[in-house]
């Protein structure tokens, strides 16, 4: 097991230089999570399920509050934020990546921009789907037959162009969005839509959409100005104007995008307090390291557990908090593999990987290893007791089929950001037996391997997110989905069958329960088929000034939700 970290090292000269070398950790490094102990009263989910103590308190003693919806470092303050705009102040926060695009069918990915920026018609408070509240809509009523919605729209709220956000133009607003990503009209069954009057808007769906009111408080829906899409198009930067608490005042390419608070924001509860925002958009760890300890970044999320050590082995004088990432279970192409095929062969391979020592290897042990394709405490999560570490079974599996593991060999593309994972699971394989061959391309590749169904195996999830469980079967699973990773149809026509008949049921159901029902069951198909195997739950790191209070992340991908924060 590597127990090798860099370290930072300090040189003074004209400017302070970063330097990085290589060296083993201590033998005490038991207590290497960060800084406190966990607060009473809050818990953390275990590999089975469990809690356990691994998620921390400020060492200062403040609050922290982390659940599968949000991290607040202190409730106190959050409580108690400013909620005006304080003149001069000034954040930088380093951006999830380069956006070229900032039009939100075009960056639907990165919500630390996107969920500052716009505003849909309602949103989770606290990334909650349990307590949707109003937002550019103030109520909302649905018909018996969840078919006909109401929305009565907030008056006085405006575009960051001026532009009046009333009925008439969120209706306009809509159509471009129909224009630009049809998907975001027909995948909720929405039939027409129309102003009854200025502050009325009304929609119609053609069959009841449960999820309907998550939808309108996520991405895919929140109107832009139509009198910018007039004047500029669905493809250009200078039409991405939304409601939100923050406008974008200046984009540089590859180094920073800048965001002000809007003046005329609307809505109390997300008042903006910091005036300036900048994204500085640095890819060298080292670089950002360096930002982060002589405060020319006022926080970020950390890359690495070696980048967390370096910043706290080092006297960063910040708060550095760990989170846990998203899910990362493992999808097996049994159409590009034959093997794959046989359900022995699928649970083999589940055998003959040890999460916990990849966790180790790559994790220092400090993330979460899964007993389900979704991360517990999440929507869609549901256990399963059949995922686990024996390769002496695999190799019995195997057997019953007439194989050994010497008969799988395959290669496979991994995204550049995965390949410490992937080189982790091929060892796992390999010891074992099983032969796989690796190519790292960049992510961007990799998307169009997945769309081409060109992948052997692949880490991570199309889209979940505890305000969309439902969404990554909506990507993953029917024959034309748009990154195929259910492989049912190929080898257990049957079963595929039961999936899509519980698809329709999901998407048709009439309440948030009731669709979470069969939503949860195609879960429990495809885990019990090993079509998807639980994977490992990095963990996240956040690195902060204490000169900011009321900071808070939503916790399905860490995004900063810029508008609660105040000096």
């Amino acid at each position: 097991m590597s127990k090798t970290r860099s370290v930072l090292c300090a040189v003074l000269a004209l400017a302070m230089i970063f330097a990085f070398a290589a060296c083993g950790k201590p033998a005490d490094n038991g207590d290497k999570t960060p800084q406190g102990t966990e607060p009473a009263g809050t818990q953390s989910p275990g590999a089975s399920g469990e809690p356990t103590d691994a998620l921390p308190t400020s060492p200062t003693g403040t609050d922290i509050v982390y659940n599968s919806t949000h991290l607040v470092f202190s409730m106190d303050e959050f409580d108690n934020r400013p909620r005006q705009i304080q003149p001069g102040t000034e954040l930088n926060f380093l951006a999830g990546n380069d956006v070229p695009s900032q039009l939100p069918w075009n960056c639907t990915s990165e919500g630390w921009l996107w969920s500052n920026v716009y505003d849909g018609l309602l949103y989770a408070y606290l990334g909650d789907v349990t307590d949707i509240r109003g937002s550019i809509a103030e109520s909302w009523e649905h018909s018996e037959d969840y078919l006909t919605w109401t929305f009565k729209i907030r008056e006085g709220v405006k575009f960051h162009d001026g532009t009046i956000c009333d009925a008439p133009a969120i209706v306009r607003a809509w159509e471009y969005t129909q224009q630009a990503t049809p998907a975001n009209i027909t995948n909720f069954h929405i039939e027409s839509w129309e102003a009854e009057d200025d502050l009325t808007f009304v929609v119609k769906l053609s069959a009841p959409c449960a999820y309907f009111e998550q939808t309108l408080a996520g991405i895919q829906l929140v109107p832009v100005s139509p009198t910018a899409l007039d004047m500029y198009g669905i493809g250009d930067n200078r039409a991405a104007i939304g409601t939100g608490p923050y406008y974008i005042s200046s984009y540089t390419s590859g180094t920073n995008i800048q965001l002000k608070a809007f003046a005329d924001y609307y809505l109390e509860d997300k008042m903006p307090s910091i005036e300036t925002i900048n994204f500085p958009i640095i890819a060298d760890e080292n670089t950002l390291t360096m930002a982060l300890m002589n405060g020319d970044l006022d926080g970020a999320r950390l890359r690495s557990v070696e980048q967390y050590y370096n910043l706290s082995d080092n006297g960063y004088e910040g708060q550095i908090v760990k989170t846990i990432g998203g899910a990362n279970p493992l999808w097996l192409n049994a159409k590009k593999i034959v093997e794959f095929q046989k359900k022995e062969v699928r649970m083999a391979i589940d055998r003959f990987i040890d999460n916990a020592a990849i966790d180790q290897l790559i994790n220092d042990g400090l993330g979460i290893v899964g007993d389900s394709i979704w991360p517990v405490g999440t929507p869609g999560y549901v256990p399963y007791d059949g995922f686990y570490y024996d390769p002496d079974e695999g190799n019995e599996l195997l057997a019953s089929v007439g194989m050994t593991a010497g008969d799988i060999k395959f290669h496979t593309t991994v995204p550049d950001f995965a390949k410490s994972q992937f080189e982790a699971i091929q060892d796992q394989l390999s010891k074992s037996g099983v032969e796989i061959t690796l190519e790292i391309i960049e992510a961007e590749a990799n998307f169009t391997y997945l769309r081409n169904g060109d992948w052997s195996l692949q880490v991570g999830s199309t889209g979940y997110s505890s305000t969309g469980p439902y969404l990554p079967w909506t990507y993953i699973l029917k024959p034309d989905a748009l990154i195929k990773q259910c492989w049912q149809d190929v080898y257990d026509p049957d079963l595929y069958q039961k999936m899509l008949d519980e698809y329709d049921l999901m998407v048709t159901a009439s309440t948030w329960d009731e669709m979470l029902e069969h939503c949860k069951q195609l879960t429990v198909y495809q885990q019990e088929d090993f079509g998807a195997l639980a994977g490992i739950q990095n963990p996240g790191f956040v690195a902060f000034s204490k000169e900011f209070k009321g900071v808070v992340f939503t916790t399905d991908n860490i995004y900063l939700q810029a508008y609660y924060m105040y000096v």
